[in-house]
């Protein structure tokens, strides 16, 4: 089908190779594969604290000095590093110094998003030790705030102690990563926690929801259960749903299901306040909710011309 060569792109594009677990030194940590995103902008960041990652681990404390430098590489403008250790302690922070000392656990964005404990619940991670974070915060100077995005990891300093450390950036362009990773946490919590799941899926302060992101639920048959931008629809059957160029959508995405675990499906619908459709895509899989299968997903716009074959 026409999403068939697209997906493989896409997985092409979006696959991990193996995480180099270093062998010696006081700090393992994984390296991932900068390419593995579409946006220079996101690699840059992750290899920004990647690169920070190994000073610190190897420098500790005395890092802060560098890290601290005005219109150096680690310290201009709005790009820092801040390190966080695991009681939710600010050790180091050059914008907010006033921060510094203070307990940071129950920092939270506008939206109740508990900030503070998603930065500890990444570096206490010992399994995957590093991810992403998106929440509403003002950049400075401003009243009203915009998405930012950081990019945090776990590293073990010299003292054997593990801290959390990272960057952010304002308003950066929404990865397919970004996208897999919440529909991926979001299929294990609903294995977890089954139906009672899908309220932590509709809260605007969980990991869920950010930028025009957010879970949808359906059955295999086409039921609606859980969907944040029409909540009041709710059990509405969407076999129907086309996209802009008549292309039905979901029920492709039900049919694709039936041989698959994971399918891709691309689409065309207009963003927020435009009239023009933008290609967009679906990423979904199934999931074993107790004994019902469920179907879960989310989608984002493609930054990629119209004019441009799926």
């Amino acid at each position: 089908m026409r999403g068939d060569a697209f997906l493989g792109r896409i997985q092409r594009s979006c696959y991990f190779i193996a995480f180099i677990l270093c062998s010696c030194g006081p700090s393992p940590r994984p390296q991932p594969d900068l390419n593995h995103y579409q946006f220079k902008e996101t690699r840059d960041l992750v290899g920004f604290v990647n690169e920070a990652a190994e000073i610190f681990s190897e420098k500790g404390k005395a890092a802060f000095i560098e890290f601290g430098k005005k219109e150096s590489k680690w310290f201009s403008g709005t790009k820092y590093i801040f390190i966080y250790n695991l009681s939710g302690d600010c050790i180091f922070h050059p914008v907010l110094k006033e921060l510094i000392g203070k307990n940071l656990w129950g920092l939270m964005d506008i939206n109740g998003k508990p900030i503070g404990q998603f930065i500890h619940n990444i570096a206490a991670n010992s399994k995957k030790p590093y991810g992403w974070i998106h929440y509403l915060w003002a950049e400075p100077g401003e009243i009203f705030p915009s998405w930012k995005n950081a990019y945090i990891m776990g590293v073990k300093g010299p003292d054997g102690k593990t801290y959390a450390i990272g960057s952010g950036t304002y308003n950066i362009r929404t990865e397919i990563q970004f996208v897999t990773d919440v529909v991926d946490s979001a299929t294990k919590l609903i294995q977890s926690l089954g139906k009672e799941a899908y309220v932590h899926l509709l809260d605007k302060a969980s990991l869920f929801c950010f930028n025009d992101t957010y879970i949808f639920v359906i059955t295999p048959g086409g039921q609606l259960l859980v969907d944040p931008s029409f909540p009041t629809n709710i059990n509405r059957n969407v076999l129907g749903f086309k996209d802009y160029s008549g292309h039905l959508i979901i029920r492709e995405m039900l049919e694709r299901l039936k041989k698959k675990d994971v399918v891709y499906i691309p689409y065309m619908w207009p963003a927020p306040g435009q009239a023009n459709p933008m290609k967009k895509i679906i990423y979904a899989r199934k999931v074993l909710s107790g004994t019902d299968t469920v179907i879960v997903g989310s989608s984002l716009y493609l930054m990629e011309p119209i004019w441009k074959k799926f």
